[in-house]
């Protein structure tokens, strides 16, 4: 996957982010990305990733489709923004779990101020990694570092 491809899933992943009360459409996300100055190219293979996210229910969710949620002021105040948007788009993948994801959340108050990639890191090998095979760790890590390389 291109690089560029990878910035832009980022991207519709921080807008959808910004919208916790619901996703926005893909005919919105196309129109500001256009006016955000993507081309054309980008934008559909960008949404060809994302869009069964819209339409597909998740098979770890009981069927239910993936929604963002909205963190708490205390989980935003804790997380760094790289260490939110890696947790986004491990959930996002279908890498971690929503069970997964409120027990990292239960332990950020253990740490002294913000939770970095670092800190991140450590509570994902002590809370998730113990029931991964290594190829998910090393597909979790890749997700994280932002390696484009990782889905095809």
């Amino acid at each position: 996957m291109k690089a560029s491809i990878t910035k832009l899933v980022d991207v519709i992943l921080r807008r959808i982010e910004e919208y916790p009360d619901g996703i926005p459409t893909e005919t919105g996300l196309r129109s500001w990305l256009a006016g955000q100055g993507y081309n054309k190219r980008d934008i559909d293979a960008a949404m060809k990733l994302i869009a069964p996210r819209f339409t597909q229910p998740s098979v770890r969710e009981e069927n239910r489709p993936w929604v963002a949620r909205s963190l708490s002021l205390f989980e935003e105040y804790k997380l760094t923004p790289e260490a939110r948007n890696a947790l986004t788009r491990l959930e996002f993948y279908g890498l971690l779990d929503p069970y997964e994801r409120e027990a990292i959340f239960d332990r950020l108050s253990h740490f002294d101020g913000e939770v970095g990639l670092d800190e991140l890191d450590y509570l994902l090998s002590w809370v998730v990694f113990g029931n991964r095979d290594f190829e998910s760790q090393q597909t979790m890590y890749g997700v994280m570092d932002g390696e484009g390389g990782v889905f095809h």
